[in-house]
């Protein structure tokens, strides 16, 4: 991951760039956290007609706008692939690098293990199959007290 100021790290972070990292981090875990559990019950409530937004509540407490869709999206491919998700993830150590009163960008680099088939292969690199780091920049929105990602641009690295 891309090495700078955590929030759980050594730097002195400001209240509000702390804030935003916290948010960050607990929006990743949230993403991560979905994508360890079985694949078959969510499938099963998606052929049944649940929504995203059902099978996965949480997401929109962290996530917004373009980047909900494009997590949701990206968890129904998993689910529907019945693809497992990482057995492991770092988040490295995000940094604040533009801030303003309402909105602030995270930039840094997330390494985890890749999907996996069923059978223990790589899934497709579209949803994540092999293990490797993901770097980018992602923009968070506060609204109404909550930092939430709002877009996000990601590119695959072999190593953070």
């Amino acid at each position: 991951m891309s090495r700078s100021a955590s929030a759980t790290g050594t730097t002195t972070l400001s209240p509000r760039q702390q804030a935003v990292v916290v948010a960050w981090e607990d929006a990743e875990r949230t993403l991560y956290g979905y994508m360890q559990e079985p694949p078959a019950p969510a499938r099963a409530a998606l052929v049944a007609g649940d929504t995203s937004a059902v099978v996965w509540p949480r997401l929109g407490e962290y996530f917004a706008g373009a980047a909900l869709r494009a997590e949701s999206l990206f968890l129904i491919g998993m689910t529907m692939q019945e693809l497992h998700g990482p057995t492991s993830y770092d988040l490295g150590h995000p940094v604040v690098t533009v801030q303003s009163a309402t909105t602030a960008t995270v930039t840094g680099c997330i390494y985890d293990t890749g999907t996996t088939t069923p059978s223990g292969a790589p899934g497709p690199e579209n949803l994540d199959g092999g293990a490797g780091g993901g770097t980018g920049q992602w923009v968070l929105d506060l609204n109404a007290g909550s930092w939430k990602i709002v877009r996000f641009e990601t590119r695959s690295v072999p190593k953070c």
